[in-house]
């Protein structure tokens, strides 16, 4: 392209003048009043005033082509300020220059005012659709300022096509080259430094609000945040979370190290940590540990620690994000505690029972006591006054066997009725004494005064390994069920009495109704014609019948008026339970069976099985029937006795459905000498 010699160094000159003007823009847009990257935008009448001032600046110092015919660098001004600051800014810096130029009038008027509008259109337009994206990409921008620039200049060039004819093709001879090559570059330019400018402003912003957000949830977290040197171990910061975990204030707290609020016992835990995370062995790691509370109780905590290095690379911060795990430490203690000991005695349970047995090593033990032992009469005990009586009974024993071997530390519930000892350092002749003594205190024990449990012991003792436990826990079972042999049935039997002479204790009506039950009843099965064994075993079930009834509440046995459904139901309980009971002895299983159908009615309607006929046992309905008859006889407090002539009369007219009715014809003739036909 020609450029007339005359204006070449005036307009290299010029052009360079006005790019460095502008680039000025630059430094005061780092500069006061925008380093706070919040208030650039809140600026936009005050940034569009700057940028029509600089673009008058500008403007006063053109390339003059001829009188009215100017040139500058304001298209780079206003396409870089659309670019950047987008419309309100531009528009108001592109109207004080679209008012400055039209006051300079000249030949150049209308093409100066097309340039001022189509940068602003192009700057702003690019501000639109393309600014977010660019800031959020950054990188392989730089030619797109470029080509911005490029396009801007072009439509300025296509411009001077508004200039008068006269001059036209002068301006197009000397202004196309510049505008065409240097002008692009100083829109590339200009926006290289304005760019660059936002993107420190917008990352000054983000940090910012990082370390905003970051402080906020450092100190607002409902879990406890920390910031430790593990260069010197001491607390730096702590949120008000963590203090109310420890129940310290924060002057207590700051410049202390986590080994003096820390359990004694994870201390060398702690620090341990802290020099693998110092020397970089752990990055990040988490764990559970105990502090000691200001009040001195101890707290559990869950610790998730990370490691980053301060800005200066030379001290190492932790950051700690803690919570209070104590109740979930309990709770698992709890179950663990649970899954190992028995629930009703406190005592280590059948697992570990079974979990020691395995594990237990000989040697640094011998001689090992194996001892097991059984209460005896347990199954009585619970039958007849409940299992409230049984686990009492067991839990004494407990306490009794911790007493005796106060050093075990190996004492198990293994069964319902069953203990076992592992006695470490025992020998033989140093555990029977102690056994003895035990049985004796378990012996003393009464349930209602009446009953008096034992206990049965088996002993044996380890004395060489190597040795199978297993076999010695089998060798002193087989000792306790030889040594319970001694627990003999008339012991057992003895208990049984033990119990009916409780309850006529409780009751002196009961015992009085159970021996003439127990008379009558012999004197009907005499009657019938049974031998003399079974009229003996008949009286003994006439005694029995009702052994059940201990049991049952006494404010239902005793009870003035008439049972409610629901006492009437617990009373009827009575013949189950003194058919256990009876099971449990082996003298007297057979009677079972009688008294638990004693309440049977020959009709099917009786309790508890509503069997009918004779598949009522023959026993049973001979004592269903002088039971009956005896209450009839005998005064209540809620009603008078009836005469033996009344009673007869009410037992033959519920023969057949309540009674048996042979055997109510035999009793009324043959016991209560009446004749059956004139009733």
């Amino acid at each position: 392209m020609f450029v007339y010699p005359i204006y070449e160094g005036t307009l290299m000159a010029n052009v360079l003048f006005n790019i460095a003007m502008l680039l000025t823009l630059s430094v005061f847009f780092a500069t006061y009043p925008f380093k706070n990257p919040e208030k650039v935008y809140s600026y936009h009448i005050l940034i569009g005033f700057i940028i029509g001032v600089v673009g008058i600046l500008v403007m006063l110092n053109p390339f003059i082509l001829e009188q009215g015919v100017v040139f500058d660098s304001r298209s780079i001004l206003i396409v870089v300020s659309g670019m950047v600051f987008g419309i309100l800014p531009t528009f108001i810096g592109s109207l004080m220059m679209a008012i400055f130029r039209v006051l300079n009038g000249g030949a150049g008027l209308y093409a100066g005012l097309a340039t001022i509008i189509s940068s602003t259109i192009i700057g702003t337009l690019w501000h639109h659709f393309r600014y977010t994206t660019v800031l959020d990409k950054r990188g392989n921008i730089n030619i797109e300022f470029y080509l911005v620039g490029l396009l801007n200049h072009v439509i300025m060039l296509l411009c001077m096509l508004l200039m008068p004819s006269s001059v036209r093709v002068q301006v197009f001879s000397v202004m196309t080259f510049p505008i065409l090559v240097f002008y692009p570059i100083g829109t590339y330019l200009l926006c290289l430094l304005l760019f660059s400018q936002v993107y420190r402003l917008n990352d000054i912003a983000a940090l910012r609000k990082s370390e905003h957000q970051f402080k906020t949830i450092f100190e607002k977290a409902p879990i406890g945040m920390s910031l430790t040197n593990l260069r010197t171990g001491e607390i730096e910061s702590i949120n008000q979370s963590y203090l109310d975990i420890l129940g310290y204030s924060r002057e207590e707290v700051l410049g202390h190290t986590w080994a003096e609020f820390t359990h004694p016992e994870d201390v060398k835990m702690s620090n341990s940590v802290t020099q693998r995370m110092y020397t970089g062995g752990e990055d990040s790691l988490t764990l559970d540990k105990r502090f000691l509370k200001k009040d001195g109780s101890t707290v559990w905590a869950n610790l998730s620690l990370c490691v980053f290095p301060e800005e200066n690379l030379v001290d190492i911060n932790s950051l700690c994000m803690t919570v209070d795990i104590t109740k979930r430490k309990l709770a698992e203690q709890q179950i663990l505690y649970a899954s190992t000991h028995d629930a009703l005695t406190d005592l280590y349970n059948r697992v570990e029972f079974e979990r020691v047995i395995s594990s237990m090593p000989l040697e640094g033990n011998l001689p090992l006591s194996v001892v097991f032992s059984d209460m005896n009469r347990l199954k009585i005990i619970n039958e007849a006054f409940g299992r409230e009586e049984g686990n009492r009974i067991l839990k004494q024993v407990a306490v009794i066997l911790q007493e005796t071997f106060p050093d075990c530390s190996f004492l198990f519930r293994v069964g319902g009725d069953e203990f076992a000892l592992l006695l470490p350092g025992y020998t033989a002749r140093e555990c029977e004494p102690r056994l003895e003594v035990a049985s004796e205190e378990v012996s003393r024990l009464r349930v209602m005064d009446a009953v008096a449990p034992s206990i049965s012991f088996g002993l044996y003792v380890v004395e060489d390994a190597p040795f199978d436990l297993n076999e010695a826990v089998q060798l002193a079972e087989k000792h306790l069920a030889t040594q319970k042999l001694l627990d003999s049935p008339q012991m057992q039997g003895k208990a049984v009495y033990a119990i009916i002479n409780t309850l006529h204790e409780k009751n002196k009506r009961e015992e009085a109704h159970s021996r003439r039950v127990s008379e009558l009843s012999e004197q009907l099965g005499r009657a019938f014609g049974l031998s003399e064994r079974l009229c003996t075993e008949l009286r003994l079930v006439g005694l029995l019948h009702d052994i059940g009834k201990i049991a049952i509440a006494e404010n239902i046995l005793n009870k003035d008026g008439k049972l409610s459904p629901l006492e009437w139901e617990e009373m009827k309980r009575h013949a189950e339970i003194g058919f256990r009971i009876l099971s449990s002895v082996e003298d007297m299983q057979a009677l079972a069976p009688y008294v638990l159908a004693h309440h049977e009615r020959y009709d099917g309607t009786g309790y508890p099985k509503s069997i009918r006929g004779t598949t009522i046992p023959l026993q049973s309905r001979m004592i269903a029937i002088v039971d009956a008859y005896d209450a009839m006889t005998s005064e209540r407090t809620y009603r008078k006795a009836v005469s033996t002539l009344e009673a007869a009369k009410e037992i033959k007219r519920c023969a057949g459905s309540q009674f048996d009715p042979e055997l109510a014809k035999l009793f009324i003739e043959q016991v209560l000498v009446i004749s059956y036909d004139d009733l």
